[in-house]
């Protein structure tokens, strides 16, 4: 995988996270919905080691 690949990649999954984050209300999140957020970071975390 190119660098330029990686950080497209990376920039998509960064503005996935920040969509989902937007689109949240403080009244209804769930716990479950701030594990899948913790995972995001976990998984790009991993990829920007790996760039």
């Amino acid at each position: 995988m190119s660098e330029t690949t990686k950080v497209n990649y990376l920039k998509e999954r960064l503005e996935k996270f920040l969509d989902i984050l937007d689109g949240m209300d403080p009244e209804t999140t769930q716990v479950e919905d701030i594990d899948r957020l913790i995972s995001m970071m976990d998984e790009l975390e991993e990829k920007i080691k790996e760039a």
